[in-house]
């Protein structure tokens, strides 16, 4: 196992294999701890926002509005991003004297760290993951002799879920057909934004609009998405990939594809 300590002489990037180690140890005792939480822009993803919003005990939509900012990517898609406190130190809501108040529920990018992911498109259809640790000169984690193995540290921090649950989502962010024009269409972003993110007001949508009568949904699958965020999640992003990227991954129902033809003109 290849050993990498951030101590070591900086020349260039150093890429870890998810079988590389690495020190690293962060405990109450150190002297910076809660330090990383301060002034810092931390993106949610939405699997972070389901949780933190269960964990909070609020509605996604409550969730949103008082603790996140949202801006609008290179793609013309909304981002989420962690709204800090305005303190002095621009302190995340969530931090307490003793930690974060939801712990079992931080985002992905707290879970990970040190580690910053350096895969790319390439290497991620190759099957492969490469990781560098972020060079924090403040943070006393580096500082000891304690070693584990990036895929270790993983499984330890409980990321593979959250990259489970996002695999489907950056999937459709790396489709070549998002990045060839930027989206200008604000009813296309609202689109995006509230499958993705407001996952409350989107289960809304499906059962207070005319999405059921449209699409063939199994009955089973409707009961589930009643009370299951994952669940409705998935299905939301199925209905990103057909609305935005014409992927036959929700069937019209035959009555409505047939009234649809009959008023173009199409027998």
């Amino acid at each position: 196992m290849k050993s990498f300590s951030a101590a070591e002489e900086k020349k260039g990037l150093t890429v870890l294999t998810p079988e590389d180690g690495f020190r690293f140890h962060c405990h109450p005792g150190r002297d910076c701890f809660n330090r990383c939480c301060r002034n810092i822009t931390i993106f949610l993803t939405p699997y972070d926002i389901i949780r933190m919003k269960s964990a909070a005990e609020m509605t996604s939509s409550e969730f949103l509005s008082h603790y996140t900012v949202t801006l609008i990517g290179d793609a013309g898609l909304p981002v989420v991003v962690l709204k800090m406190q305005e303190d002095e130190e621009k302190t995340c809501p969530f931090v307490c004297g003793g930690g974060c108040r939801i712990y079992p529920d931080r985002p992905w990018a707290c879970r990970i760290y040190p580690l910053k992911p350096e895969s790319t498109k390439i290497t991620e259809k190759a099957g492969k993951s490469y990781y560098s640790v972020m060079e924090v000169p403040f943070c006393q984690g580096f500082d000891t002799d304690r070693e584990i193995a990036v895929k270790e540290w993983i499984q330890e921090q409980g990321v593979g879920p959250y990259m489970e649950m996002e695999a489907p989502f950056k999937k459709i962010l790396a489709d070549n057909r998002l990045g060839q024009t930027k989206i200008t269409n604000e009813k296309i972003q609202q689109m995006f934004y509230l499958a993705c993110y407001d996952v409350d007001r989107f289960r809304r949508f499906v059962f207070e609009s005319t999405f059921l009568d449209r699409f063939d949904i199994q009955e089973d699958e409707i009961e589930t998405i009643r009370d299951d965020d994952l669940a409705l999640y998935q299905l939301a992003l199925r209905w990103i990939e057909y609305g935005m990227l014409a992927q036959h991954v929700l069937k019209v129902k035959p009555e409505v594809l047939a009234a649809g033809k009959k008023e173009l003109g199409i027998e």
